[in-house]
């Protein structure tokens, strides 16, 4: 697949922006040609392509498998994909010897401006281009409508049909299958897919990775999706928390039965899957309503790592979203690249369980007051005694000595009365919580750059949204402390409330370090350093996690840590890892050593290629196409046939004319009612400024053209100023949901103008 490659070039892009690792004599690089000047990075066989692509429709990803969809019906998909394939590899090539040039420039410090600007912009053309070529040489099943309930078999791979080479794994696996044949009983299911992920964090670099690493993000899907519903241990339960809740908690109650459907589709049992999705039938809306709720709510999937608060909140709560509507405000400010770690860190809070809490109760007992305490009682028991009282209400109590004293005893206080004692009982025990911090040390070095620096910025991200999100629900939760280190280990960071934490998160965006040299035992023992302060805080400390992420370039001193971890009292410290790029021995054997002593750690090595990702707006999921709420029917896409012609011309090599606009994309482009964007980035002032002037001429232009024509016209126009002005249509549909009222008016002058009567 081309599409891997895309990794491997990013990877060199984010290497250009570090300084050279060593330039060496002056003769070292004498030989190679390097990029001269603008004539060495136009990139011809890319930017033609992209233009045709541009000509042809092919905006986004929703798009392309439109016209995939269309091509495999009418059995043109074939050709199509060796053609695309082929121009992409030629691209493909283009680029990589473009690139090849620019780092022999880097490495003799002779690159000239502008290399790295247009190295980015060809790398954003390049994979719109290989994902085409890609997503048309993967098959498509035919639509086929409404089919009866059915459930495939799990394709068998290979590698499962052997024994695995770690017994851990092996162990691992008969788990997690047991937890998915089990449907009903769900504190058992638990029980088991905790248990193996708990196998697949001790695992470690052990064989079989690739095995491993497709096991785990099964369990890590199975454990998110048991953990949304209550736990029941049987069928009839599970019915009864059904009916129990349908009225006060009908959310529960659908998900309980949507979790039955899934377990049932997860086990293979057809006929349970089938009752499940009977009773859930009734529940749902139209298709068409179904289709844009879903779509919404993935638009919405990042609505909890910007931390924007829900508008029927009351007033009351304004100030304290405060700080969320900063994290909205620096989220909207960031770069596409920027914001694609927001993604990455949602992965992380899953892959690695950032959500579980460490924190125990345990019950204190009152040794003190183990003693006895008589008090009195109004019930009759075996000890009596005597009182004095004054008032009638203990009339049935009074022993009367002498008939003539009543008054006056009454009168004087001095009236006896029966009164009865019992023991109190004994204080109850109180409850205290044991609390346990987690505490992150961040290789900040200078070989933690690009995807490593990423994905290490991601995984605090993930940390400190969990805590935020905790803190505005009332939940209970631990404080998490973090710090960076190179040569040089920075304060440690305590984050106990939520504004803290976003503050911190936006710290991260705006200053991500990576300089200096790797120096993993100072940091270590600056952790517990940190961690004994914590205790003299904290009497009730049971617990620490110290969680070291790093490229694992550098040597540790064992015997030190061992002798500085050692007299921290009662209090047990873990010692986790997370190797980037390379693995380090010494590491993974201080993670060993703590099992062999019954200790919960874990040693997680990742390549480059694992944590590598090459996102761009080509993965958006809008249509320029077809609108949103058309379904691709049949019917649907036999009107997007004029763009099948021009990609087919495309492949074979063949340059199209002209751009390519049928009058069913015109309510893709121009919507009644435009969508929220799924990107999380709002438009600016002068891009929000742009599209409502690019309207405003669409608008004037479309109204000189015929009647039957304005609709056709202004998709061609429209196409035509985007290009002129460097925006892409993704980008210009997000503006139109939040670009204000001057393009809200633009944009319903020109429907007006093309579609007067709807």
């Amino acid at each position: 697949m081309l599409a891997r490659r895309l990794t491997q070039l990013r990877q060199r892009l984010d290497a250009l922006r570090q300084p050279p690792t060593g330039r060496g004599p002056s003769w070292s690089w004498p030989f190679g040609r390097k990029v001269r000047g603008p004539e060495d990075l136009s990139l011809p066989v890319l930017v033609a392509l992209d233009r045709e692509l541009d000509r042809v429709g092919v905006h986004t990803a929703a798009d392309a498998r439109l016209l995939l969809a269309l091509g495999t019906q009418r059995g043109r998909a074939g050709v199509l994909a060796q053609g695309l394939a082929g121009r992409a590899a030629q691209a493909l090539e283009e680029f990589e010897e473009c690139l090849r040039l620019v780092e022999r420039a880097h490495r003799s410090g002779e690159m000239p401006a502008g290399a790295l600007t247009a190295l980015d912009r060809g790398f954003v053309r390049l994979a719109r281009a290989v994902k085409v070529a890609d997503l048309f040489g993967r098959p498509l099943e035919p639509f086929e409508g409404d089919a009866p309930f059915e459930i495939f078999e799990r394709p068998v791979e290979t590698d499962r049909q052997r024994p695995p080479a770690s017994a851990r794994l092996a162990i691992a696996e008969l788990l997690a299958g047991r937890a998915r044949e089990n449907v009903i009983d769900l504190v058992q299911k638990r029980r088991d897919l905790d248990l193996a992920h708990e196998m697949l964090l001790r695992l470690g670099t052990d064989a079989d990775r690739a095995r491993s690493m497709a096991l785990r993000n099964d369990v890590a899907e199975a454990r998110e999706r048991v953990r949304a519903v209550p736990p029941t241990r049987s069928l009839d339960a599970l019915v009864r928390n059904v009916r129990e809740n349908v009225q006060k908690d009908p959310r529960g109650a659908y998900r309980s039965l949507q979790g039955l459907y899934e377990r049932a589709l997860e086990a293979g049992d057809a006929e349970l899957a089938a009752a499940a999705r009977s009773a859930l039938t009734p529940l749902l809306p139209p298709e068409p309503r179904l289709t844009r709720l879903v779509e919404d709510a993935e638009s919405e999937s990042l609505v909890r790592w910007l931390g924007e608060s829900d508008a029927a909140e009351a007033p009351e709560h304004e100030a304290e979203d405060a700080p969320d509507e900063r994290l909205a405000d620096l989220a909207f400010s960031l770069q596409p690249e920027q914001l694609a770690t927001f993604d990455l860190a949602a992965g992380c809070a899953r892959y690695f369980d950032v959500e579980d809490s460490l924190t125990e109760e345990f019950v204190e007992s009152n040794t003190a007051a183990a003693r006895a305490v008589p008090r009195q009682v109004p019930y009759p028991t075996q000890t009596m005694s005597f009182a004095t009282t004054g008032s009638l209400d203990d009339l049935h109590h009074f022993v009367i000595t002498d008939p003539r004293r009543i008054l006056q005893d009454l009168a004087a206080h001095r009236q006896l009365v029966r009164t009865y004692l019992d023991d109190a009982p004994p204080p109850r025990p109180r409850k205290v919580k044991r609390t346990a911090v987690r505490v992150y040390v961040c290789d900040a070095s200078g070989s933690m750059h690009g995807a490593r620096a990423r994905f290490r910025d991601a995984l605090i991200i993930a940390e400190l949204n969990n805590l935020r999100v905790k803190a505005r629900r009332g939940e209970a939760f631990d404080p998490l402390y973090f710090s960076f280190f190179n040569d040089v280990p920075t304060e440690l960071a305590r984050v106990d409330t939520a504004a803290e934490a976003t503050r911190q998160i936006e710290k991260l965006f705006r200053d991500s370090p990576a300089e200096g040299q790797t120096d993993i035992s100072l940091a270590l023992l600056s952790a517990f350093d940190s961690i004994r302060a914590a205790q003299g805080r904290d009497p009730y400390l049971a617990r620490a996690t110290v969680v070291l992420i790093t490229d694992g370039e550098d040597r540790v001193d064992l015997d030190l840590i061992r002798r500085t971890r050692a007299p921290m009292g009662a209090l047990d410290i873990a010692l986790s890892f997370i190797s980037l790029g390379e693995e380090n021995p010494d590491l993974k054997s201080l993670v060993l050593e703590q099992r062999a002593a019954g200790g919960r750690a874990f040693y997680h090595p990742l390549s480059d290629e694992e944590i590598r990702w090459a996102r761009t707006e080509f993965d958006t999921p809008w249509r320029t196409l077809l609108p949103r709420d058309v379904p691709a029917t049949l019917a649907a896409l036999e009107s997007l046939a004029p763009h099948l012609d021009a990609l087919e011309a495309v492949a074979a090599g063949r340059v199209p004319q002209a751009g390519v606009a049928v009058e069913a994309s015109f309510d893709a482009l121009f919507p009644d009612s435009p969508a929220p964007s799924p990107s999380p980035e709002a438009p600016g002032p002068d891009v929000a400024a742009r599209v409502a002037d690019i309207l405003e001429a669409v608008g004037e232009a479309a109204s000189l053209a015929p009647a039957d024509r304005r609709a056709t016209e202004s998709v061609v126009l429209l196409q035509h100023l985007l290009s002129v002005y460097g925006l892409t249509p993704a980008r210009y549909l997000a503006v139109l949901s939040g670009g204000g009222r001057p393009v809200g008016d633009a944009l319903e002058r020109v429907r007006l103008l093309c579609r007067p009567f709807g």
